[in-house]
């Protein structure tokens, strides 16, 4: 059985994916790679794994949730796009904390500490 880290991991890469095909088929394909290329960055470290990557597109991966949001309320005829992609981004958020955080717990218990001198 695999851990939940692995399937945290891999629902992370399949969101993040999808956030980079939407933003390119709803913005266009130029201003689409343009506006993704940040998340295009993560990719590599994200497909090796990388804990540390997975932390700093985390916080990148909140400003596309509230700059989608923000997309969807001020064009009212994009507002359903809009709200799919930040809730697109918003579930790749939340998979790649749980990915980070579900790796750091299963270290720990791998290497029996506690984790408290980490805190």
């Amino acid at each position: 059985m695999k851990p939940l880290s692995a399937w945290a991991r891999r629902a992370a890469l399949l969101l993040h994916l999808v956030l980079v095909g939407g933003l390119v088929a709803w913005c266009g394909w130029l201003p689409g790679m343009l506006l993704s290329l940040p998340l295009l960055t993560a990719l590599p470290g994200l497909l090796r794994g990388r804990t540390y990557t997975a932390s700093w597109a985390s916080m990148l991966v909140v400003f596309y949730v509230a700059g989608l949001l923000a997309e969807g309320v001020a064009m009212p005829g994009r507002r359903s796009v809009g709200t799919l992609l930040s809730t697109v981004a918003a579930l790749d958020f939340v998979s790649l904390v749980l990915f980070v955080r579900l790796t750091g717990r299963e270290l720990a218990a791998r290497t029996g500490s506690s984790g408290a001198a980490a805190r």
